[in-house]
């Protein structure tokens, strides 16, 4: 009997260490559900183990792969255009609930490609929600993250909700970031509403950003309402920026009225660089309805250096639509500098014009 036992009991240990085997090779990952209830479970007494939350679990296990895996997938590529693409499809991945959590594990990494996914992530965010997002960068400390993440902010909120941006952007503590965060609100709100980007940015401190936006701004006014915008811009009472904000106001004038735009440039604007600048300006447009008409303001001009660029622009149109007419013209004026000036404007065109006629290759058959 005791033999058979004995017998029995060695047929039976390799079933259970296979038994064993594959019960072991069956063990998955705790889910979110069995560690909660692992949580709650007493521990024996002689183990001396404390268990981790499980929010800390998947906190560590969800930042991880964010911040890591993701920014290892962008930088593998070499390519411009793919890690573009890459870059997109990164962004694409992190749902719109994740976008808090994503940005946390991004905040501490100074590399270009974190940063880089970090303002494409505060975009999509800004455009699904920017009061979120404002509310999200307002705990950032200052520094390029909190300045780049309001710049995207700034730009997403501006195109979906003017006011709302204003209003967000002018709550702002003073400094760099406020500046730089208006003046990006300020050129979307150029192209729609520039009436309200010249309100917004003229409380700003007078720098070369501030004035370089001021003039696109009126630039875009002057399109639609240019008398509206000449009486604007004669009103700043710094003059040299006064004198930038007509040019801006001429030459785009010029594109409906240049006739107006003339008018404006000559009365308007000292002599010196910034009314050479107009007069060109106003001229390459004038030229490319009414060349004789361009010419006979331009022969109003007194012997300048603006004069001088002015015939040279109108002379290199009207050759290549009209070269006899520009040649009447030359022939009719009175013997003097702008004859001479002209004269060689002319020669010049017409080597310009031969020159570029040569290099067209032919096309036979025709």
């Amino acid at each position: 009997m005791k033999t058979m036992i004995a017998f029995g009991l060695v047929m039976l240990a390799p079933l259970l260490a296979v038994t064993l085997r594959r019960n072991s090779t069956n063990l998955h990952p705790l889910s979110e559900l069995d560690l909660a209830s692992a949580e709650s479970r007493p521990l024996p007494n002689n183990v001396n183990v404390r268990l981790p939350k499980p929010a800390a679990l998947l906190a560590t296990k969800q930042a991880q792969p964010l911040h890591d895996l993701l920014l290892e997938t962008i930088e593998a590529e070499i390519d411009p255009d793919r890690r573009s693409e890459a870059l997109e499809r990164v962004v694409e991945s992190v749902s719109d609930s994740d976008l808090p959590v994503a940005l946390a594990s991004l905040a501490g990494d100074v590399s270009p490609g974190a940063a880089e996914l970090s303002q494409l992530l505060v975009r999509r965010w800004a455009e699904k929600d920017a009061p979120a997002a404002a509310a999200w960068t307002s705990q950032l400390p200052d520094g390029p993250l909190s300045r780049a993440a309001r710049e995207q902010i700034a730009i997403a909120w501006a195109n979906t909700d003017l006011p709302a941006a204003a209003d967000w952007v002018q709550a702002l503590p003073e400094g760099v970031g406020k500046q730089a965060a208006t003046l990006d609100i300020a050129y979307e709100a150029a192209r729609t509403e520039p009436i309200a980007a010249l309100e917004l940015v003229s409380t700003l401190p007078p720098t070369q950003a501030r004035d370089d936006l001021l003039v696109h701004a009126i630039s875009q006014w002057s399109i639609t309402h240019p008398t509206d915008a000449t009486a604007w811009a004669m009103q700043v009472i710094d003059s040299n920026l006064r004198q930038r904000l007509v040019v801006a106001v001429a030459v785009a004038l010029a594109e409906q009225d240049p006739a107006a735009a003339a008018t404006l440039a000559a009365s308007s604007l000292w002599a010196g660089e910034e009314q050479d600048r107009a007069a060109v300006s106003i001229v390459q447009r004038w030229a490319q309805n009414s060349p004789q008409a361009a010419a006979s303001w331009v022969a109003q001009f007194p012997d300048m250096p603006s004069r001088d660029a002015a015939v040279s622009n109108l002379l290199a149109l009207w050759v290549a639509r009209d070269a006899e007419a520009a040649k009447t013209w030359l022939s009719e004026l009175p013997v003097g500098t702008l004859h001479d000036f002209g004269i060689a404007a002319y020669t010049q065109a017409l080597a310009d014009r031969d020159r570029t006629l040569a290099a067209v290759p032919p096309i036979w058959g025709m």
